[in-house]
């Protein structure tokens, strides 16, 4: 059977016992005077799911036998998106500079979060918490960053992780939120060691899964799973941890058994339908897959991770050329390597019943494409230039041809109708002055990090999935395809990784370019006629 915490039977009696009023305190401070404020809650009471409360009354009910202290000191709860972690983490913190800090006046409590923007929307929260309850709002007064309870001359904030030190602190106790999303220990480690001069003192970590085991939280994780395992004692260390077992069977994977395992709010904080409208779009999406494994199973996945399946792109084949796509309108996508590697450049086609045609042209120095026995494609590169319907040109000089790619580039202007030409600025500059000088084509530049890639990653899937993104089977463009690893962000932003590819990715950045160019420059035109139009197109003219 799956353990997600300690057996709390096994608790050594001699040292420790179990403080029922003061357990039933925490549960009945947080279901009386704290309140949810959003979504269709809001304004009702908080009243804890029995999960919540099993974590709340062994977290505070247990107490030394000598001292009269509270047992435990640390804490990591370990839970999925969705299952209610700011609003508990809130009224936790709440509870504490309340009735805590009776015994320990001159509280000091925080809250820290991964970024300055994360820690505004956490303390928006407390503050309305607080608000939105008569009696908090007449004994804590609310600040701009801060919350005081003049009482016992305590305080509480929320700081982010890009705020430094927190020098000469002498905290009561703190809560790290999504320890996973921390670029680094620092904070963890200056609460931590910022509690030596309190008697009872607690810190929290609340997180969801992550995507790096090198990293300070899955350290921790693993430190919590060793105690609930019993490899590990640690009498002052409470975990709690909630997640999913990683099958590769989907159907395993997605069993509603495993869903239940990983969200002990099923049913109460997460909706059934809800889980299942996610568990149809991860079975479809491969990137996606990680995601829910992340965010819903809460496993920890890789940073990087593979794409598309060969067999997903094959599905998408069929057989044309460029005299099928002559006079037609065409979005372009420009990514330069170094000097002495793989270039590419990608035509997509909007086409009349919503899907797109692909054509790729590669370029490479001759001497290059010789050396390259060693990579996945050996020399497969002399090969695949040989035939010219797979526009593959192995060039005369040692490093890139800018004098061959801007004749390509003007041969391509005159045959189809290139209306904008994304492309990674890095390495391009030159060439773009030229042909925008000379040949007056459109050029915008294509940002290569997660806020222009992934929406144009994410749409590009989809269209494969959907089977509306045609190509006519390029073999340069499938290897690269091959070689693609995705890296994703805490927010579930996702980009390529070009350090960590398995070999060369820039066809597949290249087409990936220009879709995203494309639906850029779709927005921007409905927006603009969506400007232009007069309003008498649709009431028509008053007359007097």
């Amino acid at each position: 059977m799956y353990k997600y915490t300690i057996d709390f039977s096994k608790i050594d009696s001699s040292k420790y016992y179990f403080d029922k009023e003061d357990a039933n305190k925490a549960v009945l401070f947080i279901e009386t005077f704290i309140q949810h404020v959003k979504g269709k809650l809001a304004g009702k009471p908080y009243i804890l799911q029995n999960w919540e409360k099993e974590y709340i009354t062994n977290l505070f009910g247990w107490k030394n036998i000598e001292t009269g202290l509270r047992k435990y000191r640390e804490s990591f709860l370990f839970l999925p998106r969705k299952n209610s972690k700011t609003t508990l983490s809130s009224a936790i913190m709440l509870y504490l500079l309340i009735v805590q800090s009776k015994n320990d006046r001159g509280g000091e409590f925080y809250i820290g979060a991964s970024s300055r923007e994360q820690a505004r929307i956490a303390f928006t929260i407390m503050k309305s918490m607080v608000l939105e309850n008569k009696q908090l709002a007449q004994y804590i007064k609310v600040f701009k960053n801060s919350l005081e309870f003049d009482k016992t001359n305590s305080f509480l904030k929320v700081v982010s992780s890009e705020s430094g030190n927190l020098h000469g602190a002498s905290l009561s106790g703190c809560l790290i939120d999504e320890f996973h999303a921390h670029k680094d220990r620092d904070l963890y480690d200056v609460f931590k060691t910022s509690m030596g001069a309190r008697e009872q003192p607690l810190l929290i970590t609340i997180t969801t899964a992550g995507s790096d085991r090198n990293s300070a939280c899955y350290e921790l994780y693993d430190y919590a799973k060793k105690i609930i395992d019993g490899v590990i004692e640690d009498d002052n260390f409470l975990p709690f941890v909630f997640e999913g077992e990683d099958f590769d069977d989907l159907k395993k994977l997605f069993h509603i058994d495993n869903i239940k395992r990983a969200n002990p709010g099923f049913g109460v904080s997460i909706r059934e339908d809800a889980i299942l409208e996610e568990i149809t779009k991860a079975r479809s999406m491969p990137t996606f897959l990680n995601s829910f494994k992340q965010l819903h199973l809460n496993i920890w996945v890789d940073s990087t991770m593979a794409w598309i399946t060969n067999s997903d792109w094959m599905l998408n084949k069929s057989d044309y050329s460029e005299d099928d796509l002559l006079g037609q309108e065409c979005w372009a996508g420009l990514d330069l390597a170094n000097n002495r590697d793989l270039n590419a450049l990608v035509l997509v086609f909007p086409q009349p019943d919503k899907t797109f045609k692909v054509l790729t042209y590669s370029f490479l120095p001759m001497e290059a494409a010789e050396r390259k026995d060693n990579i996945s494609a050996g020399r497969a590169f002399l090969g695949w230039a040989l035939n010219t319907n797979n526009h593959l040109y192995l060039t005369a000089n040692r490093s890139r041809d800018d004098d061959f790619l801007f004749e390509k580039i003007k041969e391509l202007s005159e045959k189809f109708i290139i209306k904008n030409i994304g492309y990674d600025r890095w390495g391009a500059d030159q060439l773009v002055a030229r042909v925008q000088n000379e040949l007056g084509l459109k050029f915008t530049g294509f940002g290569q990090g997660y806020k222009s890639m992934s929406p144009a990653i994410k749409k590009v899937e989809s269209l494969i999935v959907e089977k509306k993104l045609i190509h006519n089977n390029n073999p340069v463009l499938k290897w690269c395809l091959s070689n693609v690893r995705l890296t994703k962000d805490p927010a579930g932003n996702i980009k390529v990784d070009k350090e960590k590819a398995k070999d060369k990715i820039d066809a597949i950045v290249a087409m990936i370019i220009a879709l995203g160019q494309y639906f850029i420059d779709e927005v921007e035109e409905l927006e603009n006629q969506s400007n232009s139009k007069s309003v008498y197109e649709d009431r028509g003219f008053f007359f007097v």
